[in-house]
């Protein structure tokens, strides 16, 4: 049917959803600059699309106040979404200023049959340096 009990919502809450397994998003402060959002996305079986949909870069001076500097999204950025996979990896690159610190905020998705289910996740902030790492 397409009801389910109490019971069984609850045993599946243990799983990030019904598409998606787990997820993870994070950033990476490579040379000059430049910073790379990583994001890995597994799915609950092999999904027609998974991976993310939107990364939105936040850009700050001193750690507190943030401004949206710019968005990738999947449909104009090659390697975000994977497709008949469970599970898919990537990243995309931000040329940002040195000393400046920048944080995203990432759209997950995973998609079987017309229909899916998003998460949303902030990364931690970095710093961009001259050095990678």
């Amino acid at each position: 049917s397409c009801c389910r009990n109490a019971t069984n919502n609850q045993s599946a809450s243990s799983r990030a959803s019904d598409y998606l397994n787990s997820y993870n998003t994070y950033i990476y402060p490579a040379a000059w600059g430049k910073i790379r959002v990583y994001f890995d996305v597994t799915g609950v079986n092999y999904m027609d699309e998974i991976g993310v949909l939107s990364v939105k870069v936040y850009e700050s001076s001193d750690g507190e106040n943030w401004s949206w500097v710019d968005t990738y999204k999947y449909n104009s950025t090659p390697g975000m979404l994977g497709y008949d996979k469970i599970y898919h990896s990537g990243y995309v690159e931000y040329s940002g200023t040195i000393g400046r610190y920048y944080k995203a905020y990432v759209c997950i998705w995973a998609g079987k049959d017309g229909t899916g289910d998003t998460r949303y996740m902030w990364t931690l902030p970095k710093k961009a340096t001259l050095l990678a790492g």
